[in-house]
This record gives structure tokens, sequence and C-alpha cells, in this order.
């Protein structure tokens, strides 16, 4: 039977952003030098030596005693973004975003027995100690610590022996049984190398999930206390989320557009057949789309309009193993515009969003150059010194240039204006004009404004390339 017992332990898909924690109990937390011990491996090829990813070992809190480990940091290195299939339109694999693990959970202490019985004389007239199933042999090394006033009753017993003689249920060490004043002494006799017993995998914990996201819905509410709900994003039952920021209701449409990229992460399920359905707000079919993920992982869902699709809209997803999301809800801005370019960005879940700057937009470009001053020499001519044609005194010998986008955007809702403080704040954003290229929203603070206090509310911002114009020498 372990010896450990599982405390807490987070849901079986968790976002790889939010603390990740285990907290577990050993009957063997008292033993010296005690350690509980977490090893992760992968879900395939678990518990191979060869394939440990990472190991804690970490002291018992002391509180209660328990072992705790957060292993967020870990996942966040093990799990990405995958931007290859954004230009398309096109549902496809974005498995880098998901990874399954399983946890082996351990303990380690120093080997030592704990004698109670009285000491006796060997035949010899050395000290005998009695313990059953002690497991020390001949020639062992061993420290003996005795309680109470052992060390001063028999100060021969005290310290570094070695074993002379040893039987299944007591042992022999080099101490003389005549210099023992007190044979009711008790003492812990443990290895002199301090060699230990370990345990990697008293208890497992198997397929566990994390993905590229931080759920923040919870945060400064009163709701703090609620766990991450994994049932709602396995994507195994009816009527469930996908992993977006976006809410599934009527009352949050996000602003679609022509062209516009959005994908919504969704777990799936190796060999279930999946369909996705646009509709107009009567319910009719617009278009839809099939795929069929070979194994299970991770796939960016387009969930933008079709060409067929030229109205307010909501997507339904769903597969043949029972599995449903709920409904996701678009308005589509049909306005005309000054400029048809957009901000491509990944959301706190881990799926892509668009985000369009229909009204005027300014390319500018900084010059910087890095500059010295030289001596300028001269030449003798005629008896004379006199300088050189065409000589510099001044010399730049690095050059870079810096373009940016100024972006506004049209008149928004608040709830694309609340978009727009995550498109402010996401780590990867990909600019989409005449081509894509990769850029850096240049922001470093950010205004909120609501529709109580503002009817009508447009936004502006600025993008960096986030490669510049090479320059020669």
């Amino acid at each position: 039977m372990p010896s450990t017992t599982i405390i807490a332990q987070p849901g079986q898909l968790m976002p790889a952003y939010n603390p990740i924690k285990y907290i577990i109990d050993n009957t063997n937390k008292n033993e010296p030098g005690f350690r509980y011990i977490f090893t992760i491996y992968p879900a395939v090829g678990s518990h191979i030596p060869a394939n440990v990813v990472a190991q804690y070992k970490v002291l018992p809190v002391y509180s209660t005693g328990y072992g705790e480990q957060d292993i967020s940091l870990l996942m966040q290195s093990l799990v990405t973004y995958n931007e290859s299939g954004i230009y398309n339109q096109v549902t496809y694999n974005s498995s880098e975003s998901w990874y399954q693990y399983d946890v082996d959970l351990g303990y380690e202490y120093i080997d030592n027995i704990d004698y109670t019985s009285a000491l006796q004389e060997s035949g010899g007239g050395d000290v005998e100690i009695h313990f059953n199933a002690h497991g020390f042999v001949f020639g062992d090394q061993v420290i003996i610590a005795q309680t109470s006033t052992g060390p001063v009753d028999n100060p021969t017993v005290e310290g570094l022996h070695t074993v002379l003689y040893a039987d299944t249920n007591y042992f022999v060490i080099n101490a003389r049984w005549d210099t023992v004043g007190n044979i009711n002494s008790n003492g812990n006799v443990a290895y002199a190398d301090q060699r230990k017993t370990v345990v990697l995998n008293d208890a497992l914990i198997t397929n566990k999930e994390v993905f590229n996201g931080a759920y923040n819905d919870n945060l400064n509410t009163g709701a703090e206390d609620n766990a991450f709900s994994s049932v709602t994003y396995l994507a195994n039952i009816a009527n469930v989320l996908l992993m977006t920021s976006n809410y599934a209701s009527a009352y949050h449409p996000a602003s679609a557009f022509y062209n516009a990229h959005f994908y919504y992460n969704l777990r799936v399920y190796g060999g279930a057949a999946y369909e996705v359905e646009w509709y107009d707000m009567d319910d009719n079919l617009l278009d839809n789309d099939s795929f069929n993920p070979a194994s299970d992982g991770i796939w960016a869902v387009y969930v933008g309009p079709t060409l067929n699709v030229t109205e307010d809209y909501y997507v339904l997803i769903y597969n043949d193993a029972g599995f449903s999301a709920n409904p996701y809800y678009f308005t589509y801005d049909n306005r005309c515009t000054i400029n048809d370019q957009q901000l491509i960005y990944l959301d706190r879940m881990g799926s892509w969003q668009a985000f369009s700057f229909q009204l005027r937009t300014y390319e500018k470009g900084q010059i910087t150059r890095e500059q010295y001053n030289q001596h300028i020499d001269g030449q003798v001519i005629g008896s004379q010194w006199v300088g050189v044609n065409l000589q510099k005194g001044s010399r730049t010998y690095n050059t870079n240039v810096t373009k940016t986008f100024d972006l506004n955007t049209n008149w928004m809702g608040q709830y694309d204006a609340k978009r727009f403080q995550e498109l402010l704040t996401s780590p990867q954003v990909y600019y989409y004009g005449d081509y894509f290229c990769a850029c850096v929203v240049d922001a470093t603070s950010f205004e909120v404004f609501s529709q109580k206090n503002k009817k009508l509310i447009k936004q502006s911002v600025t993008i960096k390339l986030a490669q510049q114009d090479p320059i020669n020498g």
C-alpha cells in the first residue's frame, strides 16, 4: 500500500500560465533527511529514466508536513503558440500549444533504525543491538545517536562504529560491553555514508494536460476561490467552450469583417470527425467545413467569415463522438473603409483573434546613425601640404531604420474595446495589410473606455515591424 496520500492536485486540463500545484502527504515524513520527490514524464514513454522531463525534491512544509510543488513554470516551457496556419483561413493542427504528462510521486530519507530493546553483551564482549530485519551487514560503517542520557551513560556506544557481526534480528558493533553504564538507553542507527531509501513511484498521476493559456476571468472577483473548470474545455461532452478569451454569448459578439483571421483552439481527439458550421442569425446554414485529427491534441479552428458569410453570424462546432461547443457569435462589419488592415493577436487562452483598422494609416520611419569623427590626412603637392578631395571627417558606420505604422480603428462597441486591451498586451501580434509580417505593439499604457461615459469608442495604436531594413555600409 502506498505511503503517499494526494491532498490536492490540478484539474485534468490546465492553462500553463496559471498555478499547477500538487500537494501530497507521506507517512515517512518524520524520517531524517526526508524529501518529497515529484518526477515529471511525458505521457507517452512515461516511467523511463531517459525520458524524465524534470524532477523536484522538496522539504516538508513546516506547518503541515506536506510536500508542495507548482510545476507551472516547467509547463510554460513545454507549450508554445503556432502561427504557421494563420494566413490561410483554414483549420490547422496546433498541438505545440498542448502537452500531456504524468507525475510520479515519491520520497527519500536516510536509512536508519530506532532501537528500543535493551543492549546485550555479545559472545566476544562487545555490544549487541537487537532490531528485527535491521538490514546491516558485516563491515558496515554506522553512526549511533543515543537518546536522553545515553551519550553520558554509554560514551563508547555513541558515534561511528563498524558492524562486527550481523544476524537477521541483531548486530554487533565494536564497542566494549564493560563500558556500558545503562543497557536501557535507546538510540538511532544510520549508515555513516548517509545512504538513503529512495522510492520514485510510490503513487502515480497520469495523463494530465496543459495548454498555452492564462485564465483570468476569476481574478479580482468574488470567484477567486473557484477552480479552473477543466471539464468545460476538455471538449468531450456537449455544450462546452473553446480555448479562447471571447465569450460564447449572443450578448458579447466579436466584430468580424471581410478576410478576418479568427482561429479558436479546440482540444481534439484522434479518430473523431469534426464539423464546423456557420449560421446567420435566423439559424440558416451559410457554410460548413470538416476536419479529422489523426491524434489527440489541439487544433486551431478557423471561425472567421468565409466567402459565403457576409452578415452577422454564429459558429457551431461538434464531432461524431458526443462533443458540441456552445455557439460563438460575430457581428459582420461591412462599413466602407479607407484601409483594409488588421492585427492578428494571440489571446489569453492561446487562440488567434483579429482586429480591424479601417481608417487612415500613417506609415513612418525613424532613422538613427552611429558616427565618429576621424583625423583628416593631407598630401604634399608642389612642396606644399594640401588637402585631399572628398575626404571625410565625420563618418557613419551604422545606420538603422525603424518603420512604424499608426493604425486607427473605426467606431466600436464596448466588448470590442475590451478586446482591444487584450491586443495591446498580447505577446504575439502579426500585421496583415498588403502582406503578412510580425510586429510589436508600441504601447506602454492604455485608457479604458466605457459606453456609460463615452457613447462612441475609437482607438489608435502604433506598431513597429519586427524586422527592419538592412542597410549596406
